[in-house]
């Protein structure tokens, strides 16, 4: 009875285990890496909604660096560097801490750590919209 207890506890561990692990973010590709911040202010949203919300008037800040934002980004986008986004910075694109903001990089990781920054000097409507490599609606360079 014991062995079968525990063989049905191995078992259910590596089930629950495995649909943990499994748990994807709704994009191709996944991000490099977890997406795991949770915060009220701080929402991820598809490249479908992120284009919705641009064609609204929302901003899209594109956090990657000079280099790749110049090989190609999502029209309208604004360059705001990982390098250069600290703390208390208050974007000239959105500077109202109420407005939207739409945060994006290659994969949505440093989107993602762009939104703390953000959320952290006060913005209160930060969605990660992922990475240029999920946007499936063209870049211009």
């Amino acid at each position: 009875m014991n062995l079968m207890r525990i063989g049905l506890t191995a078992m259910m561990t590596a089930v629950l285990s495995m649909g943990i692990a499994c748990a994807q973010e709704p994009v191709d590709p996944q991000p490099a890496k977890p997406l795991t911040y949770v915060h009220p202010s701080y929402h991820k949203v598809t490249p479908d909604v992120a284009k919705k919300m641009m064609e609204e008037g929302v901003v899209l800040i594109d956090v990657r660096e000079p280099d790749e934002f110049a090989e190609g980004h999502v029209k309208g986008a604004v360059n705001v560097p990982m390098s250069v986004l600290k703390p208390g910075m208050k974007l000239k694109a959105v500077p109202n801490f109420e407005d939207k903001v739409l945060v994006q990089c290659k994969s949505g990781v440093r989107a993602e750590n762009a939104s703390k920054i953000l959320i952290e000097t006060g913005y209160k409507n930060v969605y990660n919209a992922y990475g240029t490599s999920q946007w499936k609606y063209g870049l211009v360079k």
